[in-house]
């Protein structure tokens, strides 16, 4: 605390701070590197990164892993032909996670680590510290130490990055690559010194950023977009950027080249028609998802960056300074605080490219075919909403006034932090599995409903991740049974329906003394009648031995023997 004391106490009386002439031409913010990363700045960016692992590792094993993310453990245990297969086949997004993940379950493998929920998750947690740590980095350099703190431990504790955090998915990863290259990207408009090893950092972090997710598409044209807007409007980085034109353009085009591979694999087609066509109210609802469900959280943050944006263009105004002045953000007289909130606008224009275009652009593609407006998707925007409420701090002169409003601020994120916990549990199937393997004998049969919605697949995960001496396991006779690999290589799935056929049934428990009838995932109620009936049926011709059901598989076990 001492150390950031005595960085604070490098800013004036009234709490804001000055550029001197180097950094007004070079669009540094004040106190941040000149020629290197300060000592106390990397203490401060591992303490963030320390907080944030251990918020990220927090019962890290506790909730069981729900489809999704057992789909891909399913895909990376494959071996690397048919992983090749898979990805090239039907599953071309997310390859490179995939294949990273392969590698650690090999790696974890060597030390006799099953793929259990903390094994898996792990790599995710370690990403998602480090997209902290970035974006503490960028704040600090361009906005500032109070700035960066403020934007890092917002982010560090917001509900969403740590859903992700905590998951066997991309976006952890992807978000630390997407904030890796914006970051490149800023110092390239900003910096004369290391240009070519910069602009190879963008170029790098953006395409495999779009090998992880694709969505990272999108990302790339919200930095379009703001790189033309910078060429365009006279703020104080036009001229540079217009210096760097030829090297930006020609790092698009390297990234364009680059992702080609995975823009011909994506023709398999769309694989995200279950996400519903977006509308206003889907806006709102994803804002509040950021937010930790609440409104006074999510309306506090809005000021913070409506005020920001707003002092930042109006200094470029006679009347907006005066405006300033009467509202006690400027002193008048003080070209250097003016000169210093106007080389924020071309900043809060590149951030607010990154946290806008991502939202509108998913919005408008997922009004036809490609549906692409899903909070999981859209969690790439929030360190730039949070690198916003930071510069919505740092215009503030008041330096209790700020610390203030960041207490609150922050006290408001950790509210919501316990209830994360609490409700982190999507999909529980280890409890259904592990009363399977509790109850299994040698001559019994398993009959899965709906496979194609996961059934078998997430059964079959905890038999290998938590193995039992009784060695359960679907038999590949069993009606409607089929392996998950088949489907990811050839995009067909088998015949599901077989496991409500009663012949089909009736033949199959013909050769066992007792049957497992496990239904999960119903998806629409014409599925969920026909289960009902096919549990009539068996209820009527079998004896009923036990059973457990919780809130998305129920199984139920019957004697079949004569």
């Amino acid at each position: 605390m001492a150390e950031v004391s005595s960085r604070l106490q490098q800013e004036d009386k009234d709490g804001s701070s000055h550029p001197n002439q180097e950094q007004i031409a070079t669009g540094r913010a004040p106190g941040s590197w000149v020629r290197r990363i300060p000592g106390r700045d990397w203490l401060l960016a591992g303490i963030i990164g320390v907080v944030a692992l251990g918020l990220n590792l927090y019962r890290l094993g506790a909730p069981s892993l729900w489809f999704d993310e057992i789909l891909s453990v399913e895909r990376a245990r494959q071996s690397l032909p048919v992983l090749w297969k898979i990805v090239t086949t039907t599953q071309p997004n997310m390859a490179l996670y995939y294949f990273f993940l392969h590698g650690w379950l090999n790696f974890t493998a060597l030390f006799g680590l099953p793929p259990t929920e903390a094994v898996v998750r792990f790599p995710s947690a370690i990403f998602a510290a480090m997209a902290s740590i970035v974006v503490f980095l960028l704040g600090r350099r361009f906005l500032g130490l109070a700035g960066g703190l403020t934007a890092a431990g917002l982010y560090v504790l917001n509900d969403l990055q740590l859903v992700y955090a905590q998951e066997t998915r991309s976006y952890a990863i992807q978000l630390v690559l997407l904030c890796l290259a914006w970051y490149a990207l800023l110092i390239v408009l900003t910096s004369d010194r290391y240009q070519k090893r910069w602009l190879l950092c963008y170029v790098l972090a953006m395409t495999l950023s779009v090998y992880v997710h694709f969505f990272s598409l999108l990302l790339l044209f919200a930095q379009v977009l703001a790189l033309g807007a910078l060429l365009l409007l006279p703020t104080p980085w036009r001229e540079r950027t217009r210096q760097r034109l030829r090297a930006l353009i020609v790092s698009l085009l390297s990234i364009g080249i680059l992702v080609t591979p995975m823009l011909i694999a994506s023709r398999v087609g769309s694989k995200t028609d279950w996400i519903p066509i977006p509308n206003l109210k889907d806006v709102i609802h994803l804002f509040l998802t950021i937010g930790d469900d609440s409104p006074i959280y999510v309306f506090s943050l809005a000021v913070f960056i409506a005020l920001g944006l707003a002092v930042t263009v109006l200094t470029f105004q006679s009347g907006g300074r005066r405006l300033l002045q009467r509202a006690s953000l400027i002193r008048g007289g003080d070209d250097a605080q003016v000169s210093h909130y106007q080389q924020l606008l071309p900043l809060a224009l590149m951030l607010l490219f990154w946290l806008v275009v991502p939202v509108a652009t998913s919005y408008v593609i997922s009004q036809k075919s490609t549906h692409l407006f899903l909070s999981r998707y859209l969690v790439t925007v929030v360190p730039a909403l949070f690198l916003l409420v930071g510069l919505g701090l740092v215009v503030l002169r008041w330096r209790l006034v700020k610390v203030a409003l960041v207490f609150c601020l922050l006290l408001f994120a950790m509210r919501y932090v316990p209830t994360y916990y609490a409700n982190a549990q999507v999909e529980d199937w280890r409890t259904a599995s592990q009363w399977v393997e509790q109850h299994y004998q040698t001559d019994d049969g398993m009959v899965c409903y709906n496979t194609v919605q996961g059934c078998q697949v997430g059964i079959e995960y905890y038999f290998y991740a938590y193995p039992t001496p009784s060695k359960a396991h679907f038999d590949a006779d069993s009606p409607g049974s089929f392996p998950w690999v088949d489907y990811d290589t050839t995009n067909v799935p088998g015949d599901n329906e077989q496991a409500l056929d009663h012949q089909a049934l009736q033949t199959y428990a013909g050769k066992h003394s007792r049957v497992f009838f496990i239904e999960a995932r119903l998806s629409n109620t014409s599925q969920l009648t026909r289960v009902k009936a096919t549990e009539a049926w068996l209820n009527q011709r079998y004896h009923q031995l036990d059973h457990i059901e919780t809130k998305i598989i129920t199984i139920y076990l019957y004697d079949t023997g004569p």
